[in-house]
Order: C-alpha cells, then structure tokens, then sequence
C-alpha cells in the first residue's frame, strides 16, 4: 500500500504542475521549483536520509554537494539533469534542502539550459513569454502555411518548458519517495 501511495504521490505532483507548457517562477520572475515533507523523523535523521538520497540519485556526492552544514541541517546540490528539449540536452540546477525536525524544505532555483551546440542559458520568464507571444502569432497568422509553422513553434516550446518541468517535479518527487520508503525507483 505504501508503494501505491508513493506512486501515486508522485504522479499527482508531475502533473498537477506540469500544465500549460510554463515553468514556474518566484516574486522576482525566477524560474523556481519547490517542495516539502513531513516525514516523521527528527532533524539529523532526515539530514541523514537527504545525504543518502544525494548520493542514491547523483552518483557521487562530493561532486553534487556544493555546501552543506549539518548543524543548521542545509545542504546545496549544483547538479544537472538530462532533458528531452529541442533546444537544450540538460538542465544544471541549484538544489536546497533545508532540514528541521518532522520535516524539510526543497526549492529548486537557477536553471541553466545546456547544449553542446551554445553556451549555458540562464532560464527565466522569458521561457514564458515565448509561448505567450507564439501563441498571439497563431492568431494573427491568415496564411495556412504560416499559420502552420506558427502552430509547429508553438508547441515545440510548450513541450521544451513540459520536459523541463517533468525533469525538475520528478527529481523532487524522487526525495519526496525517498523520504517515505527509503529508495527510488
């Protein structure tokens, strides 16, 4: 039943968030992923979990953790994850999780999108904006063929913000799984 539970957990979390081809952003229009728990654990052994967790997830975890302090119970992970984007091969990413008893925190900031083909992107809002004025383009467009590639853009960077957001909602599915059964899938 836990395992259902844990599925299904994370299931509900990629797609309630994942609507609409945008990524989230804080107050500042920052691209900004977020998440908790309330596992039922005191400060230092959820500390204790989220280091397994890294290094489960990461590989080797002097190389993902950038910082860490046991005592406030803070660790920072500088990783990066692949994606299926027409623009970008993978996603480096900020990672925080804040611990405290019966509980953490994880927020996800500064995106960056790299590809072999450019330098590494900051992501921000402007992801956003291009599928708003693409979407405008569509209905201004009067040609069939136009009309058509504008249709084509359009939909390729909703799917580009939509593998993001899968990419970063099931990394922090995966800590939530974590958390509550002691693995990932």
């Amino acid at each position: 039943m836990k395992y259902i539970t844990s599925i299904l957990l994370c299931w509900i979390c990629q797609t309630a968030f994942c609507q609409d081809g945008f990524l989230p952003v804080n107050e500042q229009k920052n691209i900004y992923y977020s998440d908790f728990g309330t596992p039922d654990k005191n400060k230092a052994e959820i500390y204790k979990a989220v280091q397994d967790w890294v290094s489960h997830t990461f590989g080797n975890y002097q190389n993902a953790v950038k910082q860490q302090d046991p005592a406030e119970g803070k660790l920072m992970i500088s990783s990066y994850l692949r994606v299926a984007s027409s623009v970008y091969d993978y996603i480096g990413f900020d990672l925080i999780i804040e611990c405290k008893d019966n509980q953490y925190r994880a927020y996800i900031e500064k995106l960056d999108g790299v590809s072999t083909q450019h330098s590494p992107v900051r992501l921000s809002n402007k992801e956003n904006e291009a599928i708003t004025t693409k979407e405008v383009a569509i209905k201004k467009e009067t040609g069939r063929k136009a009309r058509a590639e504008a249709e084509e853009a359009f939909k390729t960077a909703k799917a580009d913000n939509e593998s993001i957001n899968k990419a970063m909602y099931g990394l922090l599915a995966g800590l939530k799984q974590f958390m509550v059964d002691g693995k990932t899938e």
